[in-house]
């Protein structure tokens, strides 16, 4: 992983433009705080349409609040590299209280586990993000997504988050935060209304939540050649509705972000356009449509092996069923 890293700042500095990539690593607290105003303001908007429209707005309310969920835990991510302000200390408070708590996780349990993912990228048993695993690799896309979203350590993973594992102190902090909150809520509004948000934010995180954050999870290296960070991390280019349902933040410009992890998400397009000049990247797995990237979850030769193999039974039971009625 370090081999592919210090390949691209060799090439960076060939090219002449290492200073625009170090220059891009800089947190700018202003932008991070501006996605995560958005991103609450979307929630709360969507429970505003809950109380004005009642149940017909819960639909759409369950999608915007688990995609916006999952955008937090996007800039969750960015300040566990320490790219969600340039006062480390200052930021990692500002994170604490307005993402990893009402997120419920422990900030030093995500660090941990997710900087073992960076340096052990890919090797099973280290790797504590991977999913990938050859057998899936003959499912249709839809069937390798569905397995997951089905997993139940996953949904619990999705549902409860840290709070099995975190620290006790940390677990106080949650209920603290979610305590407040509610008590707010009613205090402004009602008890029922304080309850209805409770249970629209558990119901989308059991639901968008979860089938959006493993949708990412596997776009971010299933299907790809273990062994290498080049080759086994993919970058997501489309825009558009589905980009901003599956990846907000600029989140799928994975590879990027593996060759730059503490680049913050604002910054991530810009050194992907500049980081096409290299041969090596631009050689490596860039997903321009949402088509082109869930096909690229399985093995075409697999994933053709196995419908031949459904469409076969298929045939079998037809076949079976015409013997016992004579047709055939």
């Amino acid at each position: 992983m370090l081999n592919d890293i210090s390949r691209m700042w060799k090439f960076c500095e060939t090219a002449g433009f290492s200073a625009r990539i170090k220059a891009l690593h800089r947190p700018l607290l202003w932008r991070s705080a501006a996605g995560l105003a958005s991103d609450w303001g979307l929630i709360l908007a969507a429970f505003a349409c809950v109380l004005a429209w009642g149940w017909l707005a819960v639909p759409p309310a369950l999608l915007i609040i688990g995609n916006r969920q999952r955008a937090l835990g996007n800039l969750m991510h960015d300040a566990a590299h320490g790219s969600f302000g340039a006062n480390r200390s200052q930021a990692d408070v500002i994170a604490q209280f307005c993402l990893f708590r009402p997120m419920c996780n422990d900030l030093a349990l995500y660090r941990a586990e997710h900087f073992a993912h960076h340096r052990r990228l890919g090797v099973p048993g280290h790797d504590p993000d991977l999913i990938h695993c050859e057998d899936d690799l003959t499912k249709s896309w839809a069937g390798l997504w569905w397995r997951h979203v089905a997993d139940m350590a996953a949904w619990k993973g999705s549902v409860l988050a840290h709070i099995p594992r975190a620290p006790a102190a940390e677990r106080c902090w949650f209920a603290i935060w979610w305590g407040g909150l509610l008590a707010l809520l009613a205090l402004l509004i009602s008890p029922r209304a304080a309850l209805e948000f409770l249970a629209l934010w558990l119901a989308a995180r059991a639901t968008t939540f979860h089938a959006i954050t493993i949708f990412r999870e596997i776009s971010d290296h299933a299907g790809l050649r273990p062994g290498t960070l080049l080759g086994f991390s993919r970058n997501t280019t489309a825009r558009g509705v589905l980009n901003a349902l599956f990846h907000p933040h600029h989140n799928g410009l994975h590879l990027v972000h593996h060759l730059n992890p503490g680049m913050p998400f604002h910054a991530l397009p810009a050194a992907h356009r500049l980081l096409l000049a290299w041969p090596e990247y631009a050689a490596a797995a860039h997903c321009g449509s949402y088509a082109a990237l869930v096909k690229s979850w399985v093995r075409e030769e697999a994933s053709g092996r196995f419908f031949e193999k459904k469409l076969r039974k298929k045939l079998l039971r037809i076949w079976a069923t015409g013997v016992e009625t004579g047709t055939v």
